[in-house]
């Protein structure tokens, strides 16, 4: 048995804090927690993690992600990558990215099986890794985003098809690019397949209690996937033609529409440093949020050593408006729920799996102390650290990057 004693204890379900907390567990469950009158210690023998000068809460989630694209700084460049070169990106990535405090990922494309092996070699110890949901390589027109990883399906048949086999080989939820994105030769203002190729994979996949996950940047493409009922949009910019280049226009009739059938914005926010597309996510999420759209913090992070950039995701949705626990909520209870994980992680209750992480400071007050966790355990196991800081770095970079264009254009 392990106890974890708490200075303040954030239990993702959206109530105030435990102060002097105790959360007991045996194996990989939650058996005991509350406040440290009401629990008590165990009897007999059992090892105890001082977290006395801490805030513990629910290891995070990270619901966009793609863990195994390879070394390259651009799709081309990852296209270029073997598999065993992915593969191993997959690994370094899945270590790094679970120290940082991550202890949820749904991996949201791959070429070929490399994230379901990466998943396989995380369940039997052999790496150490989030709990992972992959779903293999992402579905797309001939020709479409992320084509490279050899799922391309045109036509209601072949997308009904493809994504039966993509099932039978075990992913846990289906991803669907129903638009352009930054593969080269494709459109974001362009939507990918019609509302009937996308519900094929939608009717598919519901029969077997899994989600599905649709890239949309067109506007056209919220609408098609709105229509088949997938369960999360992944981007959601609202791009439109324009001319010569494109333009985005928030549609309150989506939004709406969204929220009528229960289907959340994942990925709202970008992590590149480029001054226009931060804005526009700024005022999307807000006009998303003001609408009553549930939104999650996905990052879509995808380049080695780059996968850590949940807590400033985190920052940014503080920065829109959203609370700290709105923040906090939106990493754990809701993506849980959104991941249909909702009976297994995202709380810490009693029969729970024991996810947890410890930061110092209280992130209710400063949500970037989720940047730097004191302790992270997964499953009941505390998660060592492994010494390597390239993801530490990399996301340290990158934060100060995109809060200097945020602080310099005055969005906040």
């Amino acid at each position: 048995m392990k106890v974890v004693r708490c200075r303040k204890l954030i239990d993702g379900r959206g109530a105030q804090p435990i102060e002097n907390a105790l959360v007991v567990i045996d194996g990989s469950r939650i058996v005991h927690v509350g406040s440290e009158k009401s629990v008590g210690l165990p009897q007999g023998n059992y090892e105890e993690l001082d977290c006395s000068e801490m805030t513990v809460l629910p290891g995070l989630i990270d619901p966009h992600l793609h863990l195994a694209l390879g070394p390259g700084s651009n799709y081309d460049e990852m296209f270029q990558c073997s598999d065993g070169l992915q593969l191993s990106s997959g690994i370094v990535n899945a270590q790094m990215t679970l120290e940082s405090g991550v202890t949820t990922v749904r991996d949201c494309g791959c070429r070929n099986r490399i994230m379901l092996d990466v998943r396989a070699a995380g369940q039997r110890d052999i790496i150490s890794a989030p709990r992972l949901l992959v779903s293999g390589p992402p579905i797309t027109m001939t020709g479409g985003h992320f084509y490279f990883c050899n799922a391309e399906a045109d036509g209601s048949e072949a997308v009904r098809r493809l994504t039966r086999q993509l099932l039978k080989n075990g992913v846990d939820f289906i991803k669907l690019m129903a638009s352009g994105g930054g593969t080269s030769a494709t459109r974001r203002e362009l939507a990918s397949y019609t509302a009937e190729e996308l519900k094929a994979a939608v009717e598919e996949t519901h029969r077997q209690g899994k989600t599905v996950a649709a890239h949309c940047h067109a506007t056209e493409a919220i609408v098609n996937a709105t229509e088949a009922g997938v369960d999360t949009i992944e981007h959601c910019t609202f791009v439109e033609p324009h001319g010569k280049g494109r333009r985005h226009v928030f549609r309150e009739d989506l939004a709406a529409e969204m929220v009528r059938k229960g289907i959340y914005a994942d990925n709202v926010f970008v992590t590149t440093p480029d001054r226009e597309r931060l804005e526009w996510s700024f005022e999307n999420f807000r006009r998303l949020r003001k609408a009553g759209v549930k939104i999650l913090p996905g990052t879509d992070g995808l380049r080695l050593y780059e996968t850590a950039s949940l807590a400033l995701v985190l920052e940014m949705m503080v920065r829109a408006g959203a609370s700290p626990m709105e923040a906090i909520l939106s990493a754990t209870s809701l993506a849980a729920k959104a991941l249909n994980m909702d009976t297994i992680v995202g709380t810490v209750e009693v029969g729970k799996e024991a996810d947890l992480i410890a930061v110092q400071g209280d992130p209710l007050e400063d949500i970037r102390v989720l940047k730097t966790p004191r302790l992270v355990i997964k499953a009941g196991n505390t998660v060592p650290p492994s010494g390597r800081t390239e993801a530490r770095v990399r996301a340290d970079a990158l934060a100060q990057k995109v809060l200097s264009i945020l602080n310099e254009s005055g969005i906040s």
